[in-house]
C-alpha cells in the first residue's frame, strides 16, 4: 500500500536540504542534495507509519498542499510511502 503525505523542501544555509514531512510529528530526512534529502524523508516517513501502525489503525489525516504556509525560499511537495508487504524480507 502506498500512504502521501505533504512535505516541505528548505534549503539550509550551511548547505543541503532539510524535508519535513508535516503531518508525521518529528518526521523528516536530510541530505547534502535535494535527492538524498527527499531518500532520507521517504525512509524516514515509511518507519514513522510501520511504527504508528502497531501502536493504532489510523494514520494522520493528510494536510492540503495549498493549506501549507511557506517561507520565503521553501517548497511544498507530496511524497510517495510504499509500504512492504509482510513477509517480504528486506
Amino acid at each position: 500500500m502506498t500512504y502521501y503525505y505533504p512535505a516541505v523542501i528548505t534549503k539550509k544555509e550551511k548547505g543541503g536540504y532539510r524535508v519535513d514531512v508535516i503531518d508525521l510529528e518529528g518526521c523528516y530526512g536530510e541530505g547534502a542534495d535535494l535527492e538524498d534529502a527527499l531518500e532520507n524523508a521517504r525512509y524516514a516517513g515509511v518507519n514513522w507509519l510501520l511504527a504508528e501502525s502497531e501502536d493504532q489503525s489510523d494514520f494522520p489525516m493528510q494536510t492540503h498542499l495549498d493549506d501549507i504556509r511557506l517561507n520565503p525560499g521553501q517548497k511544498a511537495t507530496m511524497l510517495a510511502f510504499l509500504m512492504p508487504r509482510e513477509g517480504w524480507e528486506e
